[in-house]
Parts: structure tokens; C-alpha cells; sequence
């Protein structure tokens, strides 16, 4: 063979086809948006737990309670209340609505259902 074809050859500084270059950049994007989604979904699971365990959920519950010699259903509704209801009035109409009373008058030494809330966690 002719040397000076071979030395043609060796001569010549390769060259990088438009192959390598695009799919050199397409890996290196690939890679760069698997890394985002990771540190999003990340992000999102932590916040999500984080807000389950801290939110502790209130449960509503009923206790039977005997009225005592003085007791109205304003002075049982004011120990029991809590702020779920948005004042007294609602929260006696509740209990009134529990017992089935059609007036405010009680009776010492008679039970009433009072409902209330608790956190879930002491359910």
C-alpha cells in the first residue's frame, strides 16, 4: 500500500460525530431531571409525614354525667366545651339535641349524654 495514503489517514484529528455529542447532552439531562424528581418526590413525602404525625386528629366521644344540686346545662356545657364548637349556645343546643330536650330545665341526680372531643391518639 502507499505510505502517504496511510499518513493521510494518521494525519487527520478524529472527529466526534453529532452523535456522541447529542447523546452525551441528552445523558447528562436525563440525569439532571432524575436528580430533580428525587428531591422533589423527597421533599413531598417528608412534608407529608410530617403533617400527618403533627395533625393529631380530634375524635368526637360521649360521657354520661349525673347533674348535681346547681348544675344548668350552661355550667356542664362550660366544663365539657371545647374549639370545635364556635361558643356555648351551639354546643348546649348540641347537648340538648343528644338528651332529646325540649327545654333547659334539668334535674339533680338525673344523667345527660355530653358529647366531647379528645385527641385521636388517647382514643
Amino acid at each position: 500500500m502507499n505510505n502517504t495514503y496511510l499518513n493521510d489517514l494518521d494525519s487527520k484529528p478524529a472527529r466526534k460525530s453529532s452523535y456522541n455529542r447529542s447523546g452525551n447532552r441528552n445523558i447528562k439531562w436525563l440525569g439532571l431531571a432524575i436528580i430533580i424528581i428525587i428531591i422533589i418526590l423527597t421533599v413531598l413525602f417528608t412534608t407529608k409525614t410530617a403533617t400527618a404525625t403533627n395533625s393529631n386528629k380530634r375524635v368526637k366521644q360521649v360521657t354520661s354525667v349525673q347533674i348535681q344540686n346547681g348544675d344548668t346545662l350552661w355550667s356542664i356545657a362550660s366544663r365539657y366545651m371545647s374549639c370545635e364548637y364556635k361558643d356555648l349556645n351551639e354546643y348546649v343546643e348540641e347537648i340538648m339535641l343528644s338528651n332529646g330536650l325540649t327545654s333547659e330545665k334539668i334535674h339533680a341526680g338525673n344523667y345527660i349524654i355530653v358529647p366531647y372531643y379528645t385527641d385521636s391518639t388517647n382514643y
